[in-house]
């Protein structure tokens, strides 16, 4: 009581999720007001963009879907702390929303598995850290924090840097030719973690806490111990694989 209701972007399934829910607690009917990420994709605009650039001076949000499961979209803020910033939810690598967020102060994306796993990312629509790195580079972001890390290995995912920018995140520029790496293509790296704070003065000292994170989260994965199956490759190379709701 006395709060004001929070601002609530999400897609259609979370508000109808939300709505059956409050029937079970009706506390939470009145404590949000939704905006749909359908009402956010160009050239749509919420009337609620006048109430999120008054109360919390967002002067843009624009919502880009993205491959990953149905309603899943990539969004875009300008007017915030950091600036730009970027936030790719879980998807694949997508040009488009590199596109729409070129020169974001703040990448924020999803990297579940670590470099080397393109086949089980491709198949679970999710990205590798170095797919993560890539839309960076092609987004000419000035920071990056990579989250959503796979359950099942347990620890930091290997980072060499000089490889990720000299090589790895090299991206098409649209011309057929990749770009090319140079010091201005460089920018923090930051592994995001439970409880994590970031503001814009202290982002740069988290990008250097990965040597330690690494000793708080030891490589323990024992790949012997899980059940064995089929490889990612085998499974994508079965025709009509996406249409098996199974696997995703």
């Amino acid at each position: 009581r006395g709060v004001d209701p929070i601002i609530l972007i999400a897609p259609t399934n979370m508000f109808q999720f939300l709505s059956e829910y409050s029937n079970a607690d009706p506390r939470i009917k009145d404590s949000y007001i939704s905006l749909d990420c359908q009402d956010l994709v160009p050239p749509k605009k919420s009337p609620l963009m006048d109430k999120l650039e008054s109360e919390l001076g967002i002067t843009s949000c624009v919502a880009i879907p993205v491959a990953h499961c149905r309603n899943s979209f990539a969004v875009v803020f300008d007017g915030t702390a950091f600036g730009r910033l970027a936030y790719s939810g879980d998807c694949r690598p997508s040009y488009r929303f590199a596109d729409v967020g070129v020169d974001t102060d703040l990448l924020i994306h999803e990297a579940t598995f670590e470099d080397g796993m393109e086949d089980e990312a491709t198949l679970k629509r999710h990205c590798t850290v170095g797919e993560a790195l890539g839309v960076g580079r092609r987004m000419k972001a000035k920071a990056i924090v990579l989250t959503h890390f796979s359950q099942r290995y347990p620890r930091i995912p290997p980072l060499n840097e000089e490889e990720y920018f000299d090589n790895v995140s090299r991206v098409d520029t649209g011309a057929g030719n990749p770009s090319t790496s140079d010091s201005s293509d460089r920018f923090p790296i930051v592994f995001a973690f439970d409880f994590m704070k970031l503001t814009p003065k202290n982002i740069f000292t988290a990008s250097k806490l990965t040597p330690a994170l690494r000793l708080l989260y030891p490589d323990e994965s024992e790949d012997s111990c899980l059940p064995e199956g089929p490889t990612a490759k085998e499974i994508l190379n079965v025709p009509g694989v996406f249409a098996n709701t199974e696997l995703l």
